[in-house]
């Protein structure tokens, strides 16, 4: 297995790779196989990355929301697709470089999970309103300075602040949406030798298949590991085609853990 070096004085980690990658295990369900990662071109990010969008239904948002707490203004101005509102990662990364106060970063966050559930929004909602309940008072304080650590110390820094035992933790806010929020925060604007990457569940999947590691889907993932991931993606953007940008290997992965995922489902 690699292992990846963190740099103190700079935020940033080297991959000291000497992983050998793994055959796609073969699964009979009917099904054609999970196209393998990197065997195609690189999509193109406009249409990949900042054009991908979810629907999803404001009201039901704005009724979990506390008291004080309003939808961000600009959902108004969303374009609609039939009645719904649709949301892109370029709409929420411009609101992320915007932000400069922790109220903004709420937004942000408001933005994030209704990005991240989409139609329907399940449990989404009341997920959210824990957040807020679970943190008075906390949450645009940590948020914005979340804000401050990702552009001044860089993604790690950031990731461990908002991790179990970190100075700006929240209860109830995971690493598969504070993630999220690090990528739209920092993207533009991060410190140190790498931009923060969202991960989750099918990242996961779709990183250990690839890389032959063994790492909880549910977390939780450390600092380090979220290190190694950052460099990784890195890496293969760099070989994967010129100009490639590492959310389009993060958007990749994930896809390609959610095949396997729902491929092992089918199978069992």
């Amino acid at each position: 297995m690699g292992r990846c070096r963190i740099h103190s004085s700079s935020g940033s980690c080297a991959w000291h790779s000497s992983i050998r990658p793994r055959a796609e295990d073969v699964m009979v369900t009917g099904k054609p196989p999970c196209t393998p990662l990197f065997d195609e071109e690189p999509p193109p990010r406009e249409a990949y990355i900042l054009d991908h969008g979810l629907r999803f239904n404001p009201e039901i948002w704005q009724r979990r929301l506390p008291d004080g707490i309003d939808l961000p203004a600009r959902f108004g101005a969303l374009p609609r697709l039939d009645r719904w509102p649709r949301i892109t990662r370029g709409d929420l990364l411009r609101d992320g470089a915007a932000a400069d106060t922790g109220s903004a970063a709420v937004d942000v966050l408001i933005g994030a999970y209704a990005w991240g559930h989409g139609l329907p929004a399940r449990r989404g909602p009341a997920r959210l309103r824990q957040v807020f309940d679970r943190n008075v008072s906390r949450v645009e304080q940590h948020l914005g300075e979340t804000l401050h650590l990702v552009r001044t110390r860089g993604s790690l820094a950031a990731y461990e602040g908002l991790n179990h035992g970190g100075g700006q933790r929240l209860k109830g806010l995971g690493a598969s949406f504070f993630t999220k929020l690090l990528y739209f925060f920092g993207w533009d604007s991060v410190v140190g030798g790498h931009r923060p990457l969202i991960m989750d569940q099918y990242v996961v999947i779709g990183l250990n298949a690839s890389r032959n590691t063994e790492w909880k889907p549910l977390g939780p993932w450390t600092t380090d590991q979220y290190c190694e991931y950052l460099s990784w993606a890195k890496e293969k953007a760099r070989g994967w085609g010129a100009g490639t940008e590492t959310d389009v290997v993060e958007r990749a992965v994930w896809e390609y853990g959610n095949c396997l995922a729902n491929t092992r489902r089918d199978a069992s």
